[in-house]
């Protein structure tokens, strides 16, 4: 039996059109995040480290020194995110907070975890969702700069917000 040239053009067609929509559904990649989960966590500002992503919160005067409580633009920022992460089915993450190396080790301790409940309360007040063990204080045991220099503490004064594929 011999096929026509039309009709076999048409398969031929028909399989690469099936092939293409096939591509482009919404599954998850490798990183186990959606096309749509990445765009939004990368206009977030995440940056992807592998089995997560991450947010470093450390805009200049995130914090002051001592302090824990969030200005109302920063509220406001981190409850939109927060929104946009819930619209893609993104519903928990890790909270980490952090201090400079000035203070105690106890009392740097207590205060990174305020810092890091600080910015999970308006991550809840917008659905998210958190176990204890997913808001936690670090310390100043994780520095990304050196605590020498004013510039250094600061950046140190911060928290990180981690998503993890579910």
């Amino acid at each position: 039996m011999t096929l026509s040239l039309p009709i076999v053009r048409r398969t031929i067609l028909a399989a690469a059109i099936a092939g293409l929509l096939a591509a482009c559904q919404s599954v998850p990649v490798k990183s186990g995040f959606t096309p749509e989960q990445i765009a939004v966590l990368q206009s977030e500002g995440f940056v992807d480290t592998g089995p997560d992503w991450e947010l470093t919160l450390n805009e200049r005067l995130l914090f002051g020194v001592n302090e824990s409580a969030l200005r109302p633009e920063q509220i406001e920022r981190i409850s939109t995110m927060a929104h946009r992460l819930q619209s893609v089915g993104i519903a928990t993450a890790r909270v980490e907070g952090h201090t400079d190396s000035t203070g105690s080790d106890a009392y740097n301790l207590t205060l990174s975890q305020a810092r890091a409940e600080a910015v999970a309360a308006p991550m809840q007040a917008n659905g998210m969702r958190f176990t204890p063990d997913q808001i936690v204080g670090r310390g100043e045991s994780l520095p990304i700069s050196p605590n020498d220099t004013p510039e250094g503490r600061q950046d140190n004064r911060r928290v990180v917000v981690i998503v993890e594929p579910q």
